[in-house]
């Protein structure tokens, strides 16, 4: 008797896993192979998978995830935060967003995923930095042009401000643990430490749920289809 009740609770938590992996499932987007951060070699990928994807010349390595992380991160000075981080991060001095409409406290400099993010999106540091390699290759177009203004790099204070604590006491801001993206995921779980960063609003290792969206977790415009709706992103968390 014992040894069916065993059994049967085994089962029940198997299934119960099952569901669990299915869930995550369903929320882990469209994956990373095929979108904007897919920089293995198009040609390769291709034959192994029939994706379509831009063949970047310079990741002679025809990865995908070691543009950024590393296995075995030997002791890498770069950034040592548990991501095994695996590119060169950036150097520029940035300037943070500040008004005195902001609750919540904004970091000195860019932290978290977002230090991690200005490592391509700066507009300066190479893209084909990375593992042992030093590159040249910076992805203008792909950064935020209004973090280059003129001869100078690293203005923050023109973009939604990031490294920035989640003001949950804020009756304009949604309650961070109940708001929802798209992909039913809340807005907590994207927070790091409390705090707004790049991947907050973007997705990284997900395709674009809307087209052309860059990797945005909810779309921003009127989508019959998608079923997004007006600003659906920034009224998220924005209470208007």
């Amino acid at each position: 008797m014992k040894k069916v009740i065993f059994t049967a609770a085994v089962m029940a938590m198997v299934a119960g896993g099952a569901s669990m992996v299915m869930a995550a499932a369903a929320n882990d987007g469209q994956g990373i192979l095929g979108s904007s951060h897919d920089f293995s070699d198009g040609t390769l990928l291709a034959a192994k998978t029939g994706a379509t994807v831009t063949n970047e010349a310079w990741n002679t390595r025809g990865e995908v995830c070691r543009v950024c992380h590393a296995p075995h991160d030997k002791n890498r000075t770069r950034y040592t935060d548990g991501l095994l981080w695996n590119h060169q991060v950036s150097d520029v001095s940035f300037t943070m967003y500040s008004s005195e409409t902001l609750q919540g406290v904004v970091d000195a400099s860019p932290t978290g995923s977002t230090k991690l993010c200005m490592g391509c999106h700066d507009g300066v540091t190479a893209i084909d930095t990375f593992d042992s390699l030093t590159g040249s290759t910076a992805i203008t177009a792909y950064a935020n042009t209004s973090i280059v203004m003129g001869a100078s790099a690293g203005h923050l204070d023109g973009n939604h401000p990031v490294s920035i604590t989640y003001p949950t006491t804020d009756a304009e801001l949604h309650a961070p643990a109940t708001a929802t993206w798209k992909n039913g995921n809340t807005v907590a779980s994207t927070l790091q430490d409390g705090k707004v960063q790049c991947s907050t609003c973007h997705d990284v290792h997900n395709k674009d749920t809307y087209a052309g969206s860059s990797l945005l977790r909810t779309g921003n415009k009127i989508d019959a289809v998608g079923g997004a709706t007006a600003s659906g992103l920034c009224l998220t968390c924005h209470n208007k």
